[in-house]
């Protein structure tokens, strides 16, 4: 199935900014699911990617030896200390609308695992859930099988076929997965809070995998 993850990615974005637009600012500072950001830290991550060039970002982690993960750490959560919600926002709707950095370079296909997983990290802690849209979570799972790098996604689901049972739609050959898109992309991310909304002979395989721990800096991306 072809999908156009560039015009997805855009509109889940769009979704991701109205969601965060009506939030007070006391919400921000509620604790995500990726581990020690709270909801500004993750906004902020996902804004740096798109506003900060790269050879900032590549300097940023030449100061710790080549560690990807501090460097990420250290820039979205000074990031969210330094500015409000509402500046946070808006650089993150500049930026999303004049992309520079590594949002002119990512791939379309992981950028939309990464940014719809990123919105329910904030989502899920605020008991904010919401219906993903049909093409977005069709798309979702079509990408969790070659999605590699920081999201990492690729190499969890390997050799697993992933079910999701909301959109009616399966990817991959070997041991059932079966889950919502939400619940198979959260868990194929590293994110250990969906793991019993799974079911099927592949959902040990895939807890196995994830180990039980919810996910560090390494799988949350790096300033998307």
């Amino acid at each position: 199935m072809s999908h156009d993850y560039r015009a997805l990615k855009t509109a889940e974005l769009a979704d991701f900014s109205d969601f965060l637009h009506d939030l007070s600012d006391a919400l921000w500072d509620t604790p995500s699911l990726c581990e020690g950001w709270k909801v500004r830290d993750v906004v902020s991550h996902i804004a740096i990617g798109y506003t900060v060039p790269l050879r900032v970002i590549v300097g940023q982690i030449a100061k710790y030896r080549g560690n990807v993960d501090k460097g990420s750490d250290v820039l979205s959560r000074a990031f969210g200390r330094d500015h409000t919600p509402g500046q946070i926002l808006a650089a993150l709707d500049r930026g999303r609308d004049r992309p520079r950095g590594v949002g002119r370079i990512e791939k379309p296909h992981e950028a939309l695992v990464d940014h719809l997983v990123h919105q329910q990290d904030c989502r899920r802690p605020l008991g904010l859930l919401r219906t993903i849209p049909a093409e977005r979570a069709i798309a979702l799972v079509d990408a969790l099988p070659r999605a590699g790098g920081f999201v990492a996604s690729k190499q969890r689901v390997a050799g697993l076929r992933l079910v999701a049972v909301d959109v009616d739609h399966a990817v991959g050959q070997g041991p059932e997965v079966l889950g919502t898109a939400e619940a198979l992309a959260l868990a194929a991310t590293g994110r250990a809070v969906a793991l019993d909304e799974l079911e099927g002979a592949g959902a040990a395989v895939l807890r196995a995998r994830v180990g039980g721990t919810r996910p560090g800096i390494a799988e949350q991306g790096v300033a998307r």
